[in-house]
């Protein structure tokens, strides 16, 4: 049965059983913020994506061109999807959002510098690393060294004093602790006029993560941990299955260029998703520690 053409929306959706997949990873991502007033500690309740994605949902906004009735002809996603228990509608929608949340950062996203505390550490620590040696004199370095500092209208001042570069890594990596606990210190700063765009493979490398960030959540990590069946030729791996959903959006569509060995191969790199998870695991090899910063341009 086809879900609903529109949700109900309201200011507090909660509750809303074909979003059950959506909102636990969206608690994830795009978690609501409170303060307890009587101990002035901050705790999660619930998610500010929930009513955005219900609105984007309802006014058809949603990034994407694929539909719910090829989803359901697609053979291959709706026997792992049954194979593992997962309710195919509850994961329409959390197709939908994943989808969509991935566009909005790596399509359309905001540019954001790196969280304060991050920035000084790889600075003290690019100094650090220079470093050759101490004496009664100052510092000495094993390469040239500059700092600069541009304002925007004026004039760049440049900072190659050894000694003065020296102690302030020296500074900064004395007093890490103190800094890090500054509230400054913890968020990013936004540039609202900055788009950003991701490369193609990022994006892959997102979308594969945020399935993969709800396949570990409780208690779906042992409810869709599924083992094969004897003889069954139906495939339960999940990592197949995000690769066939790549294919399936259409989230990889340019065409790879033919290799030297097989002048004759047209096969495409997306087509290579739909048929085995090994150029996907090439992604998540690539891109396993990557820190994303660009800020998501409909969920914040």
């Amino acid at each position: 049965m086809k879900p609903f053409d529109k949700l109900e929306e309201n200011y507090f959706p909660k509750g809303i059983e074909l979003l059950e997949y959506m909102e636990s990873l969206a608690v994830q991502y795009v978690p609501d913020i409170d303060i307890d007033p009587s101990t002035g500690e901050k705790y999660i309740c619930g998610t500010t994506a929930l009513p955005i994605f219900i609105r984007r949902f309802n006014q058809n906004k949603l990034y994407g061109n694929f539909t719910y009735e090829d989803y359901i002809a697609n053979e291959n996603i709706q026997k792992t999807l049954k194979g593992l228990g997962i309710d195919i509608d509850k994961f329409w929608f959390l197709l939908l959002f994943i989808f969509d949340y991935t566009c909005g950062t790596c399509l359309n996203g905001i540019k954001a510098t790196g969280v304060g505390i991050e920035q000084l550490t790889k600075f003290a620590k690019a100094i650090a690393d220079n470093h050759k040696d101490i004496n009664q004199f100052g510092v000495s370095f094993k390469k040239p060294i500059t700092i600069s500092v541009k304002v925007e209208g004026k004039h760049q001042i440049i900072i190659d004093n050894a000694n003065a570069i020296g102690y302030l890594a020296t500074v900064i990596a004395n007093n890490l602790k103190e800094i890090e606990e500054h509230p400054w210190m913890q968020s990013q700063q936004v540039r609202m006029n900055t788009p950003a765009e991701e490369k193609e493979s990022i994006h892959i490398y997102l979308f594969y993560k945020m399935f993969n960030d709800f396949f570990n959540l409780p208690p779906y990590d042992k409810q869709f941990n599924v083992r094969q069946k004897k003889g069954s030729i139906t495939s339960l791996s999940k990592t197949l299955l995000i690769s066939r959903l790549i294919h399936f959006t259409k989230l990889k569509s340019k065409k790879s260029k033919k290799s030297k060995s097989s002048p004759n191969d047209t096969t495409s790199k997306r087509d290579k998703f739909a048929s085995d998870e090994f150029t996907l695991k090439g992604y998540i090899k690539q891109y396993k520690d990557k820190k994303i910063d660009t800020i998501n341009s409909i969920y914040f």
